[in-house]
């Protein structure tokens, strides 16, 4: 009982074309991004278990190899997106963003999420790139730069990369190669954020799973707010970095296997969120595969979240009670901060399942604030007068 394969890569850029004119038109409506402020000063009470990594990129100034460079700072996902064409080595494709001063640790994560599985790149993604800073630059092409980061044959259609920082003001993307099949276009990127890691933040998110949570944890505009606004809502000091690690058509064993992958492409994560199981149909082969993803990510140092597995009416029979009664078994045997109850969410709302498996848009939006508030116990609670 798969989800269904959301799109097969194909020859023609036609998809794409169709998602960026509706995700155009979408955000039209959507508010422009604050001013490039500081991070805001540290937490006045005991912090929690995670510590704050504020995001800090959000409007600053960007120049680019291409216009359009604004597009990486305005805070929307999978709608409007810089293109940087179909960059070489001698003719590389480069976006900087010039950030707040003060700051001696950064997280550089880039996104291309018109790409739907984590190891998709068709859409848009890189697969040799670096990440170099400046003090001097003026306009992010002058200057004097050094690498900070390398990278050749990225998988994934997300990275995010801690890096030094003391005494820069710039900090830049270079892309050097694209996949050998690629959209007609080339390159595509929708955000290029930095979160400040100065105080020893730690606030990153990745999230694993099927093709529901590939739907559900991409920020387009129908799915806002996401995770990560449910969260600086409740807990002002905090926004979290997300890294949607969603693998269409994935069950739980296989989810063991790719664990290691996922984890050692982003050692900067400090919680790994999972929701997984609506492919399953072995209870025992679940409760095997659950008990190992969450050893593998204990064993890296790592916070497991395990959801219970979301309500479905796609089949007719409810297949997926009796699978939550291994994840609930799992969650009790490790010890784990439960994750959030999707069974019940969706099951007093199954109007919200747009084809009785997947969430809709307000499906979507309700599934990231059940994942937030479930969170909760991990951050610091919100000073006296703060947000709710």
């Amino acid at each position: 009982m798969p989800p269904r394969d959301d799109r097969a890569q194909a020859l023609t850029a036609l998809p794409l074309l169709l998602a960026l004119t509706a995700a155009l038109l979408a955000t039209l409506l959507l508010p422009r991004p604050a001013a490039c402020l500081p991070p805001p000063p540290p937490l006045a009470g005991p912090p929690g278990v995670l510590r704050p990594a504020p995001l800090v990129s959000r409007g600053c100034p960007v120049g680019a190899s291409s216009r359009g460079g604004d597009l990486l700072v305005d805070g929307v996902y999978r709608a409007a997106s810089w293109g940087g064409g179909h960059p070489t080595p001698e003719r590389p494709a480069w976006a900087a963003i010039q950030l707040p001063p003060g700051l001696t640790r950064v997280l550089v994560s880039w996104t291309s999420s018109h790409n739907h599985d984590y190891f998709e790149q068709f859409y848009g993604a890189p697969r040799d790139y670096r990440i170099e800073t400046s003090a001097d630059s003026t306009d992010g092409a002058d200057g004097t730069w050094r690498t900070a980061v390398e990278v050749r044959d990225n998988p994934a259609r997300t990275r995010a990369h801690a890096i030094p920082f003391a005494g820069q003001r710039w900090v830049r993307l270079t892309v050097t190669r694209l996949p050998a099949k690629v959209n007609p276009w080339g390159l595509f990127l929708d955000e290029l954020e930095v979160h400040d890691l100065s105080r020893g933040g730690d606030d990153v998110w990745v999230f694993l799973g099927d093709s529901i949570g590939a739907e559900v944890f991409d920020r387009a505009p129908d799915h806002q707010p996401a995770f990560d606004r449910w969260v600086e809502r409740a807990h002002p000091a905090y926004t979290p970095l997300m890294v949607n690690a969603g693998l269409p058509r994935l069950r739980s064993w296989e989810a063991v296997d790719r664990v290691d992958e996922v984890l050692a492409l982003n050692p900067d994560a400090r919680v790994v969120a999972v929701t997984i199981g609506s492919n399953d149909g072995d209870l025992a082969r679940l409760r095997a595969a659950l008990l190992g993803i969450v050893g593998k990510i204990k064993a890296a140092g790592k916070i497991p979240l395990l959801a219970r597995i979301p309500f479905q009416t796609k089949y007719g029979q409810d297949y997926v009670a009796v699978k939550n009664e291994v994840v609930d078994e799992v969650v009790r045997q490790e010890g784990l901060l439960p994750g959030p109850d999707l069974y019940a969410l969706f099951k007093a709302h199954p109007g919200e399942l747009a084809d009785g498996l997947h969430p809709d848009g307000p499906g979507a939006v309700a599934m990231q604030r059940a994942w937030a508030e479930a969170a909760g116990p991990l951050y610091a609670p919100p000073a006296a007068g703060g947000a709710p």
